[in-house]
């Protein structure tokens, strides 16, 4: 009993903490999804636009959110990521490196943007490379009894067919993920592409060049 009290206290005290961070969190472990099979990563890197997400405490406040995938020369894959503030209007970006761990399983990607953070799961559950893709991540804590989950759905463009973007719920929900946690991403009011950061991968750098 004893146990069961703290295991509560304990689920309560992380759903306040993320709650409040602007992270999905809830009961329960993570869901088991299947991945995309035989991912390219050479046909999936480029732009990509940010339509729909779950809640995010590194996202908050921005729109336009928009990032960048290119092949670097040891092999791992250069991302930057960035967004306008809505109350400034000032950019913002970061800069990270993803790679995959396990070669048997391309579509399971870690990503990290700080030395003294942990790198991040970024699993492409589903893309067709040239329209949308879906990106899942989740962390069981407390033995499993609850989870905490990051979700996006991507276009090569600023929008998405409308019919397109309910398939792709579907199948997400179809998955065991609730996807009454996306929220709209506002990608009204952005320069075109040309005026979003631009740059040039110069080697294993990044020559960036705020236009």
């Amino acid at each position: 009993m004893a146990r069961r009290s703290l295991i509560t206290l304990a689920i309560s005290v992380l759903s306040l903490f993320y709650s409040v961070c602007g992270q999905v969190i809830s009961r329960g472990s993570c869901p088991t999804v299947l991945v995309q099979q035989d991912f390219n990563v050479d046909n999936y890197t480029g732009w990509w636009y940010e339509i729909e997400r779950f809640p995010a405490s590194f996202e908050s406040g921005l729109k336009c959110n928009n990032a960048k995938y290119w092949l670097k020369q040891d092999g791992t894959i250069g991302v930057i990521n960035s967004g306008i503030d809505i109350v400034t209007g000032e950019q913002t970006s970061i800069e990270g490196d993803a790679w995959v761990p396990d070669p048997n399983v391309p579509a399971k990607l870690k990503v990290k943007f700080r030395w003294w953070m942990p790198a991040g799961d970024y699993w492409v559950l589903k893309t067709d490379y040239d329209t949308y893709s879906v990106v899942y991540s989740c962390d069981d804590f407390i033995f499993g009894f609850i989870k905490m989950e990051y979700a996006w759905i991507l276009s090569r463009d600023r929008t998405l067919n409308t019919g397109t973007l309910t398939d792709i719920k579907q199948d997400v929900e179809d998955r065991g993920i609730d996807i009454s946690n996306f929220l709209f991403t506002d990608q009204t009011g952005c320069d075109a592409k040309d005026n979003i950061l631009k740059y040039e991968p110069l080697d294993d750098d990044l020559s960036v060049i705020f236009t």
